[in-house]
């Protein structure tokens, strides 16, 4: 905007970037360059306005200096020349290739080792995600590693649940202490009382595989609570969970005679940002570079729909604010504008691809029919016919005239895509309409897997760890006595969802744990239906359910709730993680967990071009802490030591030499993606095989038998070519180069893209259940124009939803360099206060902040979550910035937090961030100082508020009232 500075200037977490004239001696980038003596590293990088990469110190150990991305990737010919990046070789460390777990993006990065310390991280110029660039949050993660509050050895509660009092104990009597609590729950309520969550979805192999030997089939991870609403519809309809927007630039691409190059063309023409944040939601790191990327080379169009002016609105060419969770309200009106105005003989309006439906769909007239239905009814909340400009005007708050304008300009630009955001959809329970109506919309139009449309990203995400993860051993024949009778099934048909309360949550469901510890599990479905069972023990590792999987009162209360005798009902908790969270005050047992830069992994995030990467143990486990694969192993051990005939020390120790030997077995079918789409991935191998291997020569199947034997993918080849491997990615892969379906994607039973969804009818016929197949249609619960709450809607007239921070997640907290930073939902507002920094003994002090002291904190220097009001409803309730608000909602729950008032978000709406606010615990350092005064939004979550089919919690469905703190 016009006299503000460019956004990213302005969101830099480090406040990195100086911005001006470099011939302006005034400009503050020429006062830096003179007064700090800066030296320019790169300036060959064609960007507008010129960028310059810096550096205050000498150069000559710069990564980035003198790099040619372009001449370093593998080529089948190449391969052996492939470069790493240019390092001081004179050098006292080393330089190890890794990848960093900061946040989703999982970048690559190399970090330099110096006398086994890790001293400084750079991002890999090698890896396609991240192309060598790296932000603040990748450079906090020393803060990370070296952080004081770090778990150091295991401990043992001494207190109540809750009360965060410990004793120290060794890994042997941790392990014992776990192994016997396992087995007594085993042999009297099965294995299936027992739930692991391995929260963060990184490295999570390794326990996996010894929970499943163990015999549990309640696994879960973070992606059950995270995103199932927005991938839902894209599931059920394509097979693929994570279509995007294709702007991931440079790719790679093979020609016809298979020499592979980069393209970095873009081809979009138009993209929708519906609920999502992509300059600040960095899940898919290349978008806040492709989309700018995008509309200066090729004149795309980017809209963003949303309730805040966020960091993403000010790169649009057009911001739209939307009410809370009426997304899906929007996207069906303009599928009903393009279905109604769409005209095959009129070039501007020829909106949608009917020789795609015809050859490549399957279901459109039902699911269309039933769509249509909903025309003719009128809706209780307006009394207005369903689906018309008129009626979703009402609805979102958008104009009619923009609503139409929108609709036109998706059905006749191609080619378009749409993205919609986790918080912004898919934490409304009608998220899962919503991610139905948007894949509709991009089927439709022909959008689909074309170059610049919404393009497959999943289905060629590499695959690993399917002979690792031991599901095998679910496999198993298990006797239970079911009403009086004994009844044999396998172990997986016991899975608390899919056979019990939700069988279409293909994900789990997290969010209704506490009331299964409270009431037990009930079997629905399959052989053993009318089977109960209790929930007895509970694995957390990595994760903070406690905070972020739903109500935080009912997880507390479920996790304390006594028996008659006095004990937990949840008879073990135990916590396994890097620093003590709210979750972990509430452990028996805490496992301190390997940092990600002392632990191997491998790193798998959703790209275009097929991508891994190497998660490299950089140092050592600090104190006393294990990688996962060591606690597998001390774990495995201790259950045979104590008598569970179901671990078997040749499914462990024995089957490993080490943690480099786990890691290539988790390698052994990567990328396992077929040999199709155009242009072919490998032209030289026949259409359709499967690849599995090294990307310069793989190896490939046809029919279930090899036809080419190539380099098995392993630790090793990964550490000689800069940590990462790079396979060819292609477009079209829903068919053959004859035009016939390609019969590998989409990842559906017929083959084709599902307007009748086969993923639901199956369920249905198996199980006996009554899900809808094609369309359907849901509202919000809680919200305003509900006419159940139209007594209390003027009451509860806010809408307090809530953004992701450009932050770390709920672990930001630890990390100075991020906990003092401003970001959305972030400011600069705590109260002044003392802060007794632990003694580091023989740690390295990354925190900036003098040991064994006591610090003073001024006001203002600590950014916290916060409250922001549009200007106007600030002033109407006669708040300004700073005051402390009172949010509470009509279950009368409360939260407490400091407003500021801002034009950036629309009247009626109040905007915090999600998971790092009103945290207390002994992990979190220097911001539990702030903890009551700064919001934990789902203490205002209501338990019984998440989608019946998905699993998702709807987070962003609260409704509340604003009272000033006296």
């Amino acid at each position: 905007q016009k006299d503000e500075l460019p956004v990213c200037v302005r969101s830099c977490m480090g406040k990195a970037i100086s911005f001006g004239d470099i011939n302006d001696e005034k400009s503050e980038i020429s006062r830096a360059l003179k007064n700090n003596q800066i030296k320019i590293i790169s300036s060959e990088y064609e960007t507008n306005p010129s960028v310059f990469y810096i550096s205050r110190q000498e150069e000559s150990g710069a990564p980035l200096k003198n790099f040619d991305f372009r001449k370093t990737l593998y080529t089948p010919a190449a391969s052996a020349k492939t470069k790493r990046i240019v390092v001081d070789e004179s050098a006292k460390g080393k330089y190890v290739y890794t990848s960093d777990v900061m946040c989703p993006s999982e970048c690559g990065i190399v970090v330099y080792v110096e006398d086994g310390e890790a001293k400084k991280i750079f991002g890999n110029t090698h890896s396609l995600i991240n192309n060598g660039a790296f932000c603040a949050k990748g450079a906090s993660g020393l803060q990370m590693t070296y952080s004081p509050h770090r778990i150091k050895t295991p401990l043992r509660r001494t207190g109540e649940r809750g009360e965060d009092k410990w004793e120290v104990i060794t890994w042997e009597e941790a392990a014992d202490h776990i192994a016997r609590k396992l087995i007594g729950i085993k042999k009297r309520y099965g294995p299936e009382s027992v739930f692991l969550d391995v929260g963060d979805v990184t490295d999570r192999e390794a326990l996996y595989r010894l929970f499943h030997a163990f015999g549990t089939p309640n696994t879960f991870n973070h992606g059950s609570i995270c995103d199932p609403n927005r991938k839902w519809g894209q599931w059920i309809m394509t097979g693929d969970e994570r279509p995007l927007p294709d702007l991931q630039r440079p790719m790679l691409l093979s020609d016809k005679n298979g020499k592979t190059s980069l393209k970095y063309k873009h081809d979009a023409k138009l993209i929708l940002s519906i609920g999502s944040n992509p300059f600040v939601a960095t899940r898919f790191n290349y978008m806040s570079k492709g989309i700018p990327a995008a509309r200066e080379e090729n004149d795309c169009k980017y809209i963003v729909i949303d309730p805040s002016h966020t960091n993403s609105a000010m790169h649009a060419d057009k911001w739209i604010p939307i009410m809370p969770g009426t997304d899906a309200d929007l996207l069906a009106a303009m599928l009903c504008y393009i279905i109604k105005h769409d005209s095959a003989d009129a070039s501007s309006r020829r909106y949608i691809d009917h020789d795609f439906i015809e050859r490549y769909t399957s279901g459109w007239p039902e699911f269309k029919a039933a769509f249509l239905e909903y025309t003719k009814k009128r809706d209780p909340e307006n009394n207005m016919f369903y689906f018309t400009p008129e009626w979703a005007e009402e609805k979102t708050g958008i104009k009619k005239s923009d609503i139409e304008e929108t609709a036109h300009l998706f059905g006749i630009t191609k080619p378009a895509s749409i993205e919609i955001g986790m918080h912004g959809t898919a934490h409304h329970t009608s998220g899962d309409v919503t991610s139905i109506l948007m894949t509709a919309l991009c089927l439709i139009t022909g959008n689909m897997d074309v170059p610049g449309g919404l393009v497959f990203i999943d289905s060629q995400k590499p695959k690993k760890g399917s002979e690792t993860v031991g599901k095998e051993f679910l496999e198993e024949t298990v006797i239970r006595r079911v009403n009086g009778k004994e009844v044999s099934g396998r172990l997986s048909e016991l899975n608390k969802d899919l056979y019990g309360d939700h069988p279409a949550a293909f994900k789990g469901v997290i969010t209704d744990i506490p009331e299964k510890i409270r009431d037990g599990v009930k079997i629905k479905h399959g052989t053993f239906k009318g089977l109960k069972y209790p929930v007895k023990a509970y694995i957390s590792r990595a994760g903070n359910p406690i905070i972020t999987a739903g109500s935080t009162p009912d997880w507390i209360d479920a996790v304390t709730l006594k028996n008659g005798d006095g004990g937990y009902s949840l008879e073990l908790m135990v916590f396994i993680d890097t620093h003590i969270n709210v979750t972990g005050r509430y452990a028996d047992i805490v496992l301190p967990e390997a940092g990600f830069l002392e632990r191997m992994g491998l790193s798998d995030v959703y790209t275009m071009s097929p991508e891994l990467a190497i998660r490299d143990q950089v140092i050592k486990p600090l104190h006393k802490s294990k990688t996962d694969y060591e606690t597998m192993i001390a774990l495995s051990d201790a259950l045979i030591k104590n008598g569970d005939t179901d671990i078997k020390a040749g499914d462990f120790r024995d089957r490993y030499k080490n943690e480099e030997d786990f890691i290539n077995e988790i390698l052994s079918d990567t990328p396992g993606f077929y040999n199709i789409g155009e242009p072919l991935p490998y032209p030289d191998l026949p259409e359709g095989c499967i690849i599995t291997g090294t990307p310069d020569n793989p190896g490939a199947s046809l029919d279930n038998k090899a036809i080419k034997k190539g380099d098995p993918l392993t630790v090793d080849w990964l550490r000689r070519h800069n940590g990462v491997a790079v396979w060819p990615a292609s477009y079209y892969r829903y068919k053959k180069s004859d035009g016939s379906l390609s019969g590998m994607y989409p990842r559906t039973d017929s083959k084709k893209f599902e307007f009748k969804f086969s993923y639901l009818e199956n369920i249905n016929k198996r199980l006996g259940t009554d899900y809808p197949v094609t369309f359907y249609w849901a509202e919000c619960k809680w919200n305003p124009k509900n006419p159940e709450f139209k007594k209390i809607a003027k009451e509860y007239r806010f809408q307090l939803i809530t953004g992701r921070v450009h932050h770390s997640m709920t672990m930001t907290t630890v990390c100075p360099y991020l906990a003092e930073t401003e970001t959305e939902c972030m400011k600069p507002l705590n109260d002044k206060f003392n802060y007794a920094m632990p003694k580091l003994n023989h740690i390295p002090n990354e925190y900036g902040i003098p040991d064994n002291e006591e610090i003073f904190f001024k006001a203002g220097s600590v950014s916290i979550p916060i409250f922001a009001f549009n200007s106007r409803d600030g002033e109407n309730l006669q708040i300004k910035t700073g005051d402390i608000l009172i949010l509470e909602n009509p279950q009368k729950r409360r939260i407490k937090g400091k407003a500021i008032l801002t034009d950036e978000i629309m009247p009626g709406v109040i905007k915090t961030a999600f998971g790092p606010g009103g945290q207390k615990a002994s992990g979190i350092g220097f911001m539990n100082e702030t903890a009551e005064y700064t919001p934990n939004i789902n203490e205002l979550h209501d338990p019984e508020n998440f989608n019946r089919l998905t699993g998702t919690p709807g987070f962003g469905d609260i409704m509340v009232k604003v009272i000033k703190e006296k």
